[in-house]
């Protein structure tokens, strides 16, 4: 086994590194002309690995722990604390069921149809120039809520549009500028609250054949203990699954990047669209960054290429650097259409590591996304509205992709005309 080479970075070199953004942890690499590398930051050591051999041992909870290993910075706006995300073993298990029992084919259907119908009425209603970031969030987040079970009826239009702002400001403050970055603690907190009155409502007066819907499912959710969460981490986790239900809009804005601005890539999806579509939406999974890495502490002495991963040290499995490994994807930095066709659904409900943009392994008994079915249901649903039922205009705007920017999607947002 071979020792992990180390880069050390200066202090007056935070800066220029941290610009990398998605590409840090390729560039160390390259620097280090290793799969594995180790940086030193402020006296912080941390290892960086990628792959799809490399997520096969991350994500085996024999070798690596989840507790602790997140920055306070993103549990503070990004994941909240004591979440899902957070927990090992037993604890992780059954909380994760709590999630994993909501993603029933019946309800990806009904999620699926409010998705649907909602993006419907939007459109119906739409003339002139929008941003499609702007329309994926008021749907992704009133769809969501529908479907979780929270009547957005009693809140006023004023209050629904904030709300639907802190879960952008949650997700757009996790790493930035400190200004940021307290707006997304205060967001937070301001959802927390909403979350937690929701909770307390659905305790009070509960609805008899909901258990199968989110806001009651975490309201009725017990640890390990067989204790009702409490409240704030009820909430929490009921947030859980509306905050990465409206991060789609980072994925939505991609689409319009890989529809509007590739009229080959359009031309090509609607000629063959039924053969297609779900190549597409994985392709797109891929190509395009979403969450960049995922950490966790080594239970243990493991070997990850070669290398030696000693026991407690801080790891991170570089996510956009694995959908874009040449070892394994071929020509990983061209967007080809095609290629998923034939395994499509196969990466999303059997295959565990080829494809990890929203994580690897079992839904069930590891960290990845309870949510990824969500998100194929709403890229279905977009895709099919904006490539088969309606005709734009593409405005002249800045489709630039921000690598230095968490999350990231074009400069412009991506406007469209619709007459």
């Amino acid at each position: 086994m071979e020792k992990v080479p180390e880069i050390k970075i200066k202090l007056t070199d935070i800066s220029e590194r941290l610009d990398e953004g998605y590409l840090l942890l390729t560039e160390l690499r390259k620097e280090a002309d290793a799969p594995v590398v180790k940086a030193r930051l402020l006296n912080k050591e941390v290892i960086a690995v990628y792959g799809k051999d490399a997520a096969q041992t991350f994500y085996d909870p024999a070798n690596f722990r989840r507790k602790g290993a997140m920055p306070k910075l993103v549990l503070k706006t990004l994941f909240g604390e004591e979440g899902v995300q957070t927990l090992d073993e037993k604890e992780h298990s059954q909380r994760k069921k709590v999630f994993m029992d909501l993603m029933t084919p019946k309800r990806m259907e009904d999620y699926h149809r409010i998705v649907d119908r909602t993006l419907t009425e939007k459109m119906a209603h739409l003339q002139g120039e929008f941003e499609l970031f702007d329309l994926a969030k008021d749907v992704l987040f009133r769809s969501i809520c529908e479907w979780s079970g929270i009547d957005l009826t009693k809140m006023s239009e004023r209050e629904t549009n904030q709300v639907a702002e802190y879960q952008i400001s949650m997700i757009s403050s996790a790493v930035t500028n400190p200004t940021t970055h307290i707006k997304g603690i205060e967001n937070r907190k301001k959802s927390e609250k909403w979350a937690q009155s929701l909770i307390e409502e659905a305790r009070i007066n509960p609805v008899a054949g909901k258990e199968n819907v989110a806001l009651y499912a975490f309201a009725n959710a017990k640890d390990t203990k067989g204790e009702l969460l409490p409240i704030e981490v009820a909430a929490v986790e009921l947030l859980n699954i509306i905050r990465p239900t409206v991060a789609l809009t980072v994925w939505i804005a991609l689409m319009g990047h890989a529809l509007f601005s590739r009229p080959d890539i359009y031309q090509r999806l609607q000629a063959e669209f039924d053969t297609l579509q779900d190549s597409f939406i994985q392709e797109m999974r891929r190509y395009y960054p979403f969450f960049p890495m995922i950490p966790a502490f080594a239970k243990k002495d493991v070997t990850i290429d070669g290398y030696l991963i000693p026991e407690d040290s801080w790891v991170v499995l570089d996510l956009y650097g694995t959908n874009h490994d040449a070892r394994t994807v071929e020509t990983p930095d061209v967007f080809r259409i095609s290629r998923y066709v034939g395994k499509e659904k196969q990466i999303s409900y059997d295959e565990e590591y080829e494809m990890i943009a929203q994580g690897g392994g079992q839904f069930e008994a590891m960290h990845r996304c309870a949510g990824e079915w969500i998100t194929l249901h709403a890229l279905r649903v977009f895709s099919d509205q904006l490539v088969n039922k309606y005709e734009f205009s593409v405005p002249e705007q800045d489709w630039t992709i921000p690598m230095n920017q968490f999350p990231t999607y074009p400069n412009s947002k991506a406007k469209l005309y619709k007459k």
